[in-house]
């Protein structure tokens, strides 16, 4: 780099036909250690597919991660990391390998860096291919989920990965403890951002002009950013192809559930356009793939997702938004009711367990988290009713305290009483007016809230009902706010759902659809043993109002002559009695075992709310064999302040 920091970069390359043989290369950058923790499912398989048709493919360390120099960044997109981007591309662009035209691409944190460096526009870079991206770091992302405190598995191990020494010799240096190993946990820098502003939007593509690069991204019907697919189609960039699958936060080959596609394949069409110039005729087919989902069972273990894949080109057609309105008797009508008494709901903020953590996986059966809810439910319906977007709520409220959060889901009740989840969103109130000037409630009074409900698709069967389901709480998605006590829906014109109806479907054109591929796993890796003693748990009693939530990993793997282990224990607790006082505990353990060494990093996060205050406490402590070589706390009171 400019500065002199050196970063890590893996190539897999082409093999060249003659001799001065030029070729195209995308890259991805991100933390998550090319060389150990991604190398074997992550990095290689895309790798050596794009390789062999044509294309070097490099995965870049970001700085002061994995094998690259430099102190690493106070948190991901940070204009350190950008800026790497843009000389990295300038770089690839004048390599004597190289055809002078580049592209990005990523999964996640690639896919958000992606969309931030394309809107700086280095001349280099000609086209994104993304998955899973966010253009809205406050709203979209693992730290805040619809603007509401959420604590993620993600964030304790992307600080124990941050906390690890380099993966060439693992050295533990000056150089590694005063660069990494010191240096603050990113979670204390998201938690004293708890509020939208400068510091989530700097890099959000939501609040800058639209990116004019060709972009194609992925997203998944189980996928927690899937809503920037719909935003980016929407923007005035004509260049944006979409695909979304049934799928959550993977690539489309083997995302769960399915079915899938070899998107690498499709993939390539799109490099062959924009990097190697080819007139494949990409750009003139459709713009917009989507899975429209055939009424899924309630199931955590659905592995095929029943429906069809529809292809066409956006703004879409044919959709005719209809609105219901809660009302008498708990339905859900066409028509909105008269002066009718307002709802009342106790807090119960243990409740909401079946969606797990994110609005991004599978979920059982929500009769559970609809007892402690208000639900509506339309009559049964007599023909078919199919949905295409993103509904739009209307709630009018009021509570007995400043502060709580509302759940809001929309959910298919089949004939013999099983509930699935179809879509939902959270609201936090204090945005209501404004997600920069917050505002708290004013206890007794009424007050109008509005929100979308992430994008869906849904088949909703003859004699099936439609479901609107209101809580306040999400547990543990949504940290519990503190006040016990109770909230009112006000039933009436102002308190609505509109589903975007597919009155008539304008996706007629036939989806290409390619098999998927076989992998190609590197040679000098493997896993040992794969998620041993994966675990989940929930633990919830509306009697004794006490909830706890665990999950955890427990993987093992050998990359060359290195043995890995790592290990994640992750524990939410509340009870209902007291929902001020609740904690999220992480334990990370991770060994590492070059030939003829042991270390070993442990990480314990904990953070504790009470009325006030959220308190953070880290520490890490580092061995080599049996010997503690460094330990180092962070403790950290934070606020409280519309969360």
């Amino acid at each position: 780099m400019p500065d002199g920091v050196k970063l890590a970069v893996s190539y897999w390359m082409p093999k060249s036909k003659n001799s001065g043989e030029k070729f195209p290369v995308f890259f991805e950058m991100n933390g998550y250690r090319k060389d150990d923790l991604c190398y074997l499912s992550w990095d290689y398989p895309v790798g050596a597919y794009f390789a062999k048709h044509g294309y070097v493919v490099a995965k870049v360390d970001l700085r002061g991660t994995g094998d690259s120099s430099g102190v690493i960044p106070e948190a991901e997109y940070s204009e350190q990391e950008l800026s790497d981007s843009v000389e990295i591309i300038n770089q690839f662009a004048n390599k004597e390998w190289s055809n002078g035209k580049v592209g990005m691409y990523g999964l996640s944190w690639g896919a958000f860096n992606s969309l931030m460096v394309a809107r700086r526009k280095p001349p280099a870079l000609k086209a994104i291919m993304i998955a899973h991206a966010s253009d809205d770091l406050y709203y979209q992302d693992v730290h805040f989920i619809d603007g509401v405190m959420h604590t993620d598995v993600w964030e304790a191990m992307i600080d124990t990965y941050n906390a690890l020494p380099d993966t060439e010799k693992y050295a533990l240096t000056p150089e590694f403890f005063a660069n990494r190993f010191d240096q603050p946990p990113w979670h204390i820098k998201w938690k004293e951002n708890l509020s939208d502003g400068p510091f989530w939007r700097k890099e959000s593509a939501l609040f800058h002009p639209a990116v004019d690069l060709p972009i194609y991204i992925i997203g998944g019907l189980l996928d927690g950013y899937r809503d920037t697919v719909v935003r980016l189609l929407n923007s005035p960039n004509k260049q944006v192809k979409a695909d979304i699958g049934p799928w959550n936060h993977a690539w489309p080959h083997n995302g769960t559930p399915g079915p899938n596609y070899e998107w690498r394949k499709k993939a390539l069409r799109w490099w062959d356009h924009w990097l190697k110039g080819m007139d494949n005729g990409i750009m003139k087919e459709p713009r917009f793939m989507v899975f429209m989902r055939d009424g899924v069972p309630p199931s955590e273990e659905i592995t095929t997702t029943p429906g069809e894949w529809r292809c066409g080109n956006w703004p879409l057609g044919g959709i005719k938004e209809r609105r219901f309105y809660p009302g008498e008797n708990r339905k859900l009508t066409a028509s909105a009711p008269g002066n009718e008494k307002p709802y009342t709901l106790a807090y119960k903020a243990g409740a909401g367990t079946s969606i797990h953590g994110w609005w991004g996986e599978t979920s059982g059966d929500m009769s559970f988290d609809d007892e402690s809810s208000m639900v509506f439910d339309s009559e049964p319906l007599k023909e078919a009713v199919e949905i295409m977007g993103l509904p739009k709520v209307n709630l009018t409220v009021s509570a007995d305290a400043p502060l709580y959060q509302w759940s809001v889901r929309l959910e298919d009740v089949w004939p013999d009483g099983k509930v699935s989840l179809v879509s939902g969103t959270l609201i936090n109130p204090a945005d209501r007016e404004s997600r920069l000037k917050q505002s708290p409630l004013i206890p007794g009074e009424k007050t109008k809230l509005a929100a979308e409900i992430h994008f869906t698709t849904w088949r909703f069967r003859p004699k099936h009902r439609i479901r609107l389901s209101i809580s306040n709480a999400q547990f543990p998605m949504a940290w519990p706010t503190p006040y016990k006590g109770a909230t009112k829906l006000y039933p009436g014109a102002d308190t609505s759902i509109d589903l975007p109806i597919v009155a008539k479907n304008t996706l007629t054109h036939a989806c290409d659809l390619p098999k998927p591929e076989k992998e190609q796993w590197p040679p000098d890796a493997s896993y040992a043993e794969e998620n041993e003693g994966k675990s989940s748990k929930i633990d919830y009693n509306p009697e004794t109002g006490a909830a706890v939530y665990s999950c955890g990993i427990n993987q093992r793997m050998t990359i060359r002559n290195t043995k890995y282990h790592m290990q994640e224990k992750n524990t939410w607790k509340v009870n209902d009695k007291n929902p001020a006082h609740a904690t999220y505990e992480a334990v990370t353990n991770y060994t590492i075992r070059p030939p003829g060494r042991e270390l070993r990093l442990n990480v314990k996060f904990s953070m504790a709310s009470d009325e006030k205050n959220f308190n953070l406490t880290t520490t890490r402590q580092l061995f080599e064999g049996k010997e503690l070589v460094r330990e180092k706390k962070w403790e950290t009171t934070i606020p409280r302040k519309n969360q």
